[in-house]
């Protein structure tokens, strides 16, 4: 008799759970594809491309969203000139006949981001959203003054930040919706500021407890 109660208990455990962090109204609302201009630390401003999914409200309001972004760009030449010179002064020779030569350092950043964001619920064609989360970023830098050295391997990393957005969502007409966003991503050592715009499509408004 245990055996067949506690599964029954089990799942209403699990249930009210889920129904109490309102991850039993999660749906697949929206799929979106932008492009906009990234201006990182360090690093020449560059072409980002992202794909954003909206999961619905996780609360009246309240949605949780997810994207993926990709950018490559160059770090900027004053910041080649800062390391390369860090590298004289650091060696040592009596002949003075040794010479770093500067030269470009690419850099490749894939993003997959996953946060909340408060969007108007109000029956109208512009909606204001604002959001925060959190973001990983895969980064591969390349390039003959740091290949197979320690630089090159401390650049390709995977880190962890933080991001927030703010932007307006258009819906002039059935399920297609315009969206433009600013949004600036903070990690240990990187900072960067982006403004895109993209199109989405709606598969169906996001639910609602009655």
């Amino acid at each position: 008799m245990l055996l067949l109660v506690w599964p029954a208990l089990a799942r209403a455990q699990d249930t009210s759970f889920f129904q109490r962090l309102g991850l039993d109204r999660l749906q697949f609302v929206s799929l979106g594809a932008g492009v906009g201009r990234v201006s990182p630390s360090q690093v020449e401003p560059a072409q980002i491309y992202a794909l954003s999914t909206d999961y619905g409200e996780l609360a009246r309001n309240w949605h949780i969203v997810f994207d993926v972004s990709f950018w490559e760009s160059r770090y900027t030449d004053a910041a080649v000139a800062q390391f390369v010179d860090s590298l004289r002064k650091s060696i040592v020779d009596p002949t003075n006949d040794y010479s770093v030569l500067a030269s470009q350092v690419q850099v490749y950043d894939v993003t997959f981001s996953g946060g909340v964001r408060w969007q108007s619920a109000a029956a109208v064609a512009v909606r204001p959203f604002g959001g925060l989360g959190i973001a990983t970023h895969v980064i591969n830098a390349e390039g003959r003054l740091i290949k197979g050295t320690f630089v090159e391997r401390a650049l390709d990393n995977l880190s962890t930040g933080f991001f927030a957005n703010a932007g307006i969502l258009f819906r002039p007409w059935g399920r297609v919706a315009v969206e433009t966003q600013a949004r600036a991503d903070v990690l240990s050592g990187f900072r960067s500021l982006q403004v895109r715009a993209g199109a989405l499509y709606l598969f169906g408004p996001s639910r609602r407890e009655r």
